[in-house]
């Protein structure tokens, strides 16, 4: 089998992901703070590399979920601002933000504002100090990547709050957290982290006023009840240990394999299916190329629904790909790809040369065979 469906989830995971995944679950159960049984080194070491992967100093102001779009719902639902987010945001950030209650709404720009479009836009809209930007960094559709340093100068200047969406980026694109005045920052686990699903979490600047969305217990100080003087407390409930174990040690292989190593490989092989399947009679590409390239390039056989070029891929060719509006459906509006949707191959430090000529191989012939 090809699998190139790990803009979804990354396969295959290291061994020592899940040696660390399975190592928990044998081990004795407990949970950090609440036994003497506990690994007191588990979750520190996991926001240490985090850190060191992120570029964030202030590691303890880095908060575990279960995933980007748990992170995303906690962090919109705790900030009580207005929002602008960009129409090639996924539903985790669509739909936070356009079904909150209680605050002064949102505005949506254009599918990949240039940096002049977005000053245009602040200056005549002049939308309220800290309103929040929401910014993908990399789509999941077409793999573009915007540039979020002069983003959050540009947003800083006019008193906004950048939150950075890296669900597609974390693992596999270079992010700075600290150097490019990230504010706010979500991600997820189980894609280019190497992680198990179900693990994830967000980064809150110091000086942002997040009042949590969940409540419960945190082990620290049972005696409270109810919060003062903004003391939140962000982690509660019995932590994933298993998944977040599997975790730390992706992102451990990550920091080995080195992330601009593996960024510039598959920029690389994007680029090159990119060009090879624009060469094929009857494809309609939909990913840009260039230096701007993520892991994830879109398509569409002319003649064929994506949901059957997938079917056809995956049964007569063992080739694992994505079809449909891949959770985005305003990019889709854009780039005349809706209500289907496109073919979406999503690429890993895994995949070769020969897995994508394998592709596109197929891809031809499923054309001619029409």
């Amino acid at each position: 089998m090809i699998y190139l469906n790990n803009a979804a989830t990354s396969y295959p995971k290291p061994l020592s992901v899940v040696d660390a995944t399975i190592g928990a679950l044998r081990a004795m159960p407990a949970s950090a703070l609440r036994s003497s049984l506990a690994d007191d080194q588990l979750l520190p070491t996991l926001r240490e590399r985090l850190g060191e992967l992120f570029h964030i100093a202030d590691t303890h102001r880095i908060y575990l979920a279960s995933g980007a779009t748990d992170a995303l719902n906690r962090v919109i639902g705790g900030l009580d601002a207005p929002a602008i987010v960009a129409t090639d945001n996924h539903n985790s950030v669509l739909r936070p933000i356009c079904n909150r209650r209680g605050t002064s709404g949102y505005q949506l720009t254009s599918l990949t504002p240039d940096l002049e479009s977005l000053r245009e836009m602040l200056d005549n809209d002049k939308p309220k100090p800290g309103t929040l930007l929401v910014v993908n960094h990399c789509s999941n559709v077409t793999g573009h990547i915007h540039d979020l340093s002069p983003i959050c100068e540009l947003a800083h200047e006019h008193g906004l709050l950048v939150l950075a969406d890296v669900s597609q980026s974390a693992g596999c694109i270079p992010i700075d957290v600290d150097g490019w005045g990230i504010d706010l920052l979500a991600f997820t686990g189980h894609k280019a982290l190497m992680g198990p699903q179900g693990t994830g979490g967000y980064y809150v600047h110091e000086g942002i006023d997040l009042r949590p969305t969940i409540f419960g217990g945190t082990g620290r100080d049972s005696s409270i009840i109810t919060y003062e003087d903004g003391n939140w407390e962000y982690e509660v409930g019995t932590p994933n240990l298993p998944g977040l174990a599997g975790l730390s040690a992706g992102v451990e292989v990550v920091l080995q394999q080195g992330v601009r190593h593996i960024f510039e490989q598959e920029r690389a092989q994007a680029n090159w299916l990119i060009d090879a399947l624009r060469a094929t009679a009857g494809v309609k590409v939909y990913s840009t190329g260039g230096e701007a390239q993520g892991p994830v390039v879109s398509f569409n056989i002319e003649g064929l629904l994506p949901s059957d070029v997938g079917y056809i891929l995956q049964n007569s060719y063992g080739i694992t790909v994505r079809t449909g509006l891949h959770c985005a459906p305003l990019i889709h509006q854009e780039l005349g790809t809706a209500p289907q949707g496109t073919v979406r191959a999503s690429l890993s430090c895994h995949t070769t040369d020969a897995h994508l000529q394998a592709l596109v191989d197929a891809v031809g012939e499923i054309r001619r065979s029409l």
